[in-house]
């Protein structure tokens, strides 16, 4: 086989491992975010909740119960807590709020949800009790992309290595 199709085919396999690779993008519409995400132990509670992306204001925050699963999908706007309601009148400049709540998180957790008061626009977060396996992060590592990107570079390295040797025997 030449040094050209070695190359070709090596250009090949890297193109198409750039076919699958994902891109990310940004989630659309308003999010929250609490600080921290999970307690050693249920109990009461004190949480740090901010909010991104929202067009209008006030924004109310609340507490709801854990979906089953931790689908939050499956949140049942009924079991949410209005008595235990947080209102955030005024929004930063970027649609932000901070807001500090004190909840009474029971086991497996609780769902923190987020909304305004027009009902278009609503955010939601979990706070689990204690670390779970699965809420490590994804950190979006592809390994046969990795595979395929390493061989394309290993190919080029010997055609280079090759073609060098080439020229200082002429």
């Amino acid at each position: 086989m030449t040094k050209t199709k070695l190359i070709f085919i090596g250009l090949a396999l890297a193109l198409v491992g750039f076919l699958f690779a994902g891109s990310a993008s940004a989630q659309d519409g308003p999010s929250i975010s609490v600080d921290p995400s999970y307690v050693e132990a249920a109990g009461e509670h004190t949480f740090t909740v901010t909010g991104t992306g929202w067009t209008g204001s006030p924004i109310a925050v609340l507490p709801c119960d854990y979906p089953e699963g931790g689908d939050p999908n499956a949140v049942d706007g009924d079991t949410c807590d209005q008595g235990s309601m947080s209102v955030v009148g005024a929004l930063d400049g970027d649609g932000g709020f901070t807001v500090e709540v004190t909840l009474d998180v029971p086991e497996p957790g609780i769902w923190v949800g987020a909304g305004d008061f027009a009902r278009t626009e609503s955010a939601g977060a979990g706070v689990t009790v204690g670390m779970m396996d699965d809420m490590m992060p994804a950190t979006g590592v592809n390994t046969s992309l990795l595979v395929i990107i390493g061989t394309g570079i290993a190919l080029a390295g010997v055609m280079v290595f090759g073609l060098s040797r080439r020229l200082r025997s002429l």
